[in-house]
C-alpha cells in the first residue's frame, strides 16, 4: 500500500495521556505536581487547552497554594480563560480518567516522546526550507541544520526555568559538604592539575570561556597543552582541541615530550638512540596517550561554523568535557564582515554560546597587544586583548602569562642570583607570572608563579601550599 501524502499526515500526539497527566496532578497534587515539574514543560502539551490548564497549576504550585479540581477551575476563572479550556465540565471529565497515579511518569514519557517527533517534523521543514537559500555559505547551512537537530536533541534533557524550591535543599547540602571537607576546597569544575589555579577558580567551569592570553612564544600553547594532557591523564577527561597553528603532529610531540619529559628538540633532530632510556620514556609516554581520550582537529583557518559543528559531534560522539581553541585571532567569520574587530567579536561571541550550548569550559588562547612591551615591566591588562574589546565583556575568565623583566638593581648582579639564573637557562626554564585579570565567579587581579620548561614544552608548579582549612581563604 502506498503511504500517504505527507500534507495528510497527523502530527504525534495522543491525548488520553495528556488528559490522565494533568488529571492526575489534580488528583494527588502533593507528589505529582514535584515529579512533574521538572520533566514537563507547557509546550511539550500538544492540546491548547492542555497547556493553559498545565500554566494555571504550575502558578498554584509556584504560589504553594492547593491544587485540586476546585482550585484549578478557580484559578482559570480568575485568568479569563475557563471557558476556553472547556469550562468546568472538562475539567471534571479529565479528573474522573484517574484511579490512580501510578502510572503518571509513563504517561507523562509519552507525552514528552510525541513533542519531540513533533520538533522533529518542524525541523525538518525548516531544514528543508535552508535548502532553498541558495544565498548562504554551505558551512552556514550545515551548522543551522545541525543547531536545530542538536537544540532538540538537549531539549530531552533539559528545561527552561527552575524553581528555587526545587533544588535550593539539594544545593545547600553540597554547600555543607563543601565546608566540612576541605578536600573539596578547591575543585568544583573540572581540576586543570595546578593545585594554585584551581585554588583559585575552582577550576575550569562547565559553560565558562575562558581566555588564555600573552605575547607570542611566552608560553600559551605549552600551558593549554599542560591543563589538556593533565585534564586528559589524570583526571580521564575527554578535551578536544582545534589546532589552528599546528599540526596534530607537532600537537603529539609537545604532548609526548612533556609526558616523558624528554627535550622536545632532540626529538624532533632525532637525537634519541632507540635504544636508549629515553626512548622507552618516549614509548611509555605514547601508551599513556593512546588510552586517553584527546582529541585534534588541525584544520587551517577553521570557520567558527565548522568549529560548532565539529565541536557538537565531539560533545555527541566522546561526551566532551573541556575544548580549547588555539588561537582565537587565527578562527575565521566566514561572510559576516569586513571590519576585523567585528569580526573577532562574533567569533567570541559564538565560542561563549558554544561554551553555554554544550555546557563545557571553552578555552580559547589570545594574543595580545605591543602595548604591555612598551612599559618597562608592566604587566598585561584586560585592555590589551588584541582586536577586539568583546574578548573582555563576554570571557568569564581572563589570564594572563606575564615574563617580568629583571630587575636592575645591585642584587641581581650578586653570585647568588647570577648562578640561579645561569641554572635556569642551561635547563631552559623560567618563571612565569599567571595573573588572573578577570574572573566573573572569583578572585581577579591575583597571581601565582608556574615554572615554564621550554625544552619539555610544558608548566609545573614550582611549590605548592595549599592555605589552612582553618583559614580564609586567600583572597
Amino acid at each position: 500500500m502506498a503511504e500517504a501524502p505527507e500534507s495528510t499526515r497527523t502530527l504525534p500526539k495522543n491525548r488520553e495521556a495528556e488528559q490522565v497527566v494533568l488529571g492526575a496532578l489534580m488528583f494527588e497534587a502533593e507528589t505529582v505536581v514535584p515529579l512533574l515539574q521538572a520533566k514537563l514543560l507547557p509546550d511539550q502539551f500538544y492540546w491548547p487547552p492542555h497547556r493553559t490548564i498545565y500554566h494555571a497549576i504550575l502558578d498554584l504550585a509556584e504560589a504553594a497554594k492547593p491544587v485540586d479540581l476546585i482550585t484549578v477551575g478557580n484559578r482559570l476563572e480568575e485568568l479569563g480563560k475557563l471557558a476556553e479550556v472547556g469550562g468546568r465540565a472538562y475539567l471534571s471529565e479529565i479528573y474522573s480518567k484517574v484511579t490512580t497515579t501510578t502510572s503518571v511518569d509513563h504517561y507523562a514519557d509519552i507525552i514528552r516522546k510525541k513533542a519531540v517527533l513533533r520538533d522533529l517534523i518542524t525541523a525538518g521543514r525548516e531544514i528543508a526550507e535552508l535548502g532553498f537559500d541558495e544565498e548562504l555559505e554551505m558551512t552556514q547551512l550545515l551548522d543551522a541544520a545541525e543547531e536545530k537537530l542538536f537544540r532538540i536533541s538537549r531539549l530531552e534533557v533539559q528545561q527552561n526555568y527552575y524553581l528555587i524550591r526545587d533544588f535550593i535543599h539539594e544545593h545547600l547540602s553540597h554547600l555543607e559538604k563543601l565546608q566540612r571537607d576541605a578536600s573539596q576546597h578547591t575543585v568544583t569544575g573540572h581540576a586543570t592539575g595546578y593545585q594554585k589555579f584551581d585554588e583559585l577558580t575552582s577550576g575550569l567551569q562547565p559553560s565558562d570561556l575562558v581566555v588564555i592570553a600573552a605575547r607570542p612564544s611566552v608560553g600559551k600553547t605549552s600551558l593549554a597543552l599542560s591543563v589538556t594532557r593533565q585534564m586528559a591523564l589524570h583526571y580521564n577527561k575527554c578535551v578536544g582541541i582545534f589546532s589552528l597553528e599546528m599540526t596534530k603532529e607537532q600537537v603529539l610531540e609537545r604532548l609526548l615530550c612533556a609526558e616523558a619529559r624528554i627535550n622536545l628538540h632532540r626529538l624532533r633532530g632525532g637525537y634519541l638512540q632507540t635504544d636508549s632510556k629515553a626512548w622507552s620514556q618516549i614509548i611509555n609516554a605514547a601508551g599513556k596517550l593512546q588510552n586517553s581520550k584527546i582529541i585534534i582537529d588541525d584544520t587551517p583557518a577553521i570557520s567558527i561554523t565548522e568549529l560548532k559543528a565539529k565541536a557538537r559531534r565531539m560533545k555527541t560522539e566522546h561526551h566532551l568535557d573541556a575544548l580549547f581553541v588555539d588561537y582565537l585571532q587565527l578562527v575565521e567569520a566566514v561572510g559576516r564582515s569586513d571590519v576585523r574587530e567585528q569580526e573577532v567579536a562574533y567569533i567570541v561571541r559564538s565560542l561563549k554560546g558554544l561554551a553555554r550550548e554544550l555546557g563545557v569550559p571553552v578555552v580559547t588562547l589570545s594574543q595580545l597587544s605591543r602595548a604591555p612591551e612598551r612599559g618597562e615591566g608592566r604587566e598585561p591588562r584586560l585592555s590589551d586583548l588584541r582586536e577586539s574589546g568583546e574578548i573582555e565583556q563576554a570571557a568569564d575568565v581572563v589570564i594572563f602569562i606575564h615574563r617580568e623583566e629583571p630587575r636592575k638593581d645591585k642584587e641581581e648582579s650578586s653570585p647568588e642570583v647570577m648562578e640561579d639564573r645561569a641554572e635556569q637557562q642551561d635547563s631552559l626554564s623560567e618563571d612565569l607570572k599567571i595573573i588572573i585579570g578577570k574572573q566573573r565567579n572569583g578572585p581577579a587581579a591575583v597571581s601565582f608563579i608556574l615554572r615554564f620548561l621550554r625544552s619539555y614544552a610544558s608548566f609545573e608548579e614550582p611549590t605548592y601550599q595549599p592555605f589552612s582549612a582553618r583559614d580564609e581563604a586567600p583572597f
